[in-house]
């Protein structure tokens, strides 16, 4: 019951806050939760690297595509989870960010199975727009003539409640925006204005028999100027070696998942999105286990 009171709660200040998207979009976030929610870094004891490659709208020309690299481990105790990420977003062929997020978090028990983490996201990454290059619908384009290059800092913050079958995340992954950014206020309409994203997501774990688990999962996402978005997912696992899932995201995309492991190490998953006014989407990501 508190539960439901607590999570009812949650989502009561993601309507209040309902505030358009423009954070780079992840499908599997269930794989690599530290997308979304700093906190998450380390939760998983032992040390892993995990790769994510990601191509939206394919086939659209300048559709955009992420890329990242991510380690996460937490420390001996277990007490504290830290990480870093490396990735390179690209947009329209000519606007590319590069940059670097680091992760930490402190774990606090609050119960024999259940732990709250509680982390900061601090990093900075290259705005690069090759804006000279650019095809122009008219020539003498003022807007066009130069191109850009600047360093932008990131900053985030979230909470992460989990125990051995329910979780529960709230957080802010990039307070510093491109609106209150000085560099950005003199030609906005250069730039894809950002704004902040409230996060929240759930997620319970169903134990069927020792051969099938159910993972049911939502994930609500709030941010200025959009409608509240909600993502349902589904996933089930067979012999804890083979997971297939499905997703609705509100009004926008069904999604189909698959992944698999590989002797303990590797975790490989892919999610094909299936959009109802837009080309389809190809996300890949690679996890592997390094503990000796």
């Amino acid at each position: 019951m508190k539960r439901i009171i607590f999570i009812s709660i949650i989502v009561l200040i993601a309507f209040a806050n309902a505030n358009a998207q423009s954070l780079p979009m992840y499908s599997q976030y269930l794989a690599n939760p530290v997308n979304i929610n700093p906190a998450y870094a380390g939760s998983q004891k032992d040390p892993s690297l995990t790769l994510l490659w990601r191509e939206q709208w394919a086939g659209l020309q300048g559709s955009p595509t992420t890329k990242s690299i991510t380690y996460e481990q937490s420390t001996n105790d277990n007490k504290v989870g830290l990480g870093i990420q490396l990735f390179e977003d690209k947009y329209v062929n000519y606007i590319k960010r590069t940059g670097v997020n680091l992760y930490y978090n402190i774990r606090v028990p609050v119960s024999e199975n259940g732990s709250i983490r509680m982390g900061l996201k601090a990093g900075l990454y290259n705005d690069s727009k090759s804006l000279a290059n650019a095809s122009a619908f008219q020539t003498g384009d003022i807007a066009l003539a130069n191109n850009v290059n600047n360093i932008i800092p990131l900053a985030g913050g979230g909470v992460y409640y989990e125990d051995n079958r329910f979780y529960l995340g709230v957080a802010v992954p990039d307070l510093i925006t491109f609106s209150n950014t000085q560099s950005y206020a003199a030609d906005k309409s250069l730039y894809q204005v950002n704004e902040v994203h409230y996060f929240i997501h759930s997620g319970y774990m169903i134990n069927v028999n020792d051969e099938l688990v159910v993972k049911p999962s939502v994930l609500i996402k709030s941010v200025k100027g959009a409608p509240l978005e909600m993502d349902l997912n589904t996933n089930v696992w067979l012999d804890n070696k083979i997971g297939l899932g499905v997703s609705y995201r509100t009004n926008q995309t069904v999604l189909a998942m698959a992944e698999t492991k590989i002797q303990s190490k590797f975790k490989i998953g892919y999610a094909y999105d299936m959009p109802f006014n837009r080309p389809n989407s190809h996300e890949i990501y690679i996890r592997y286990n390094l503990k000796k």
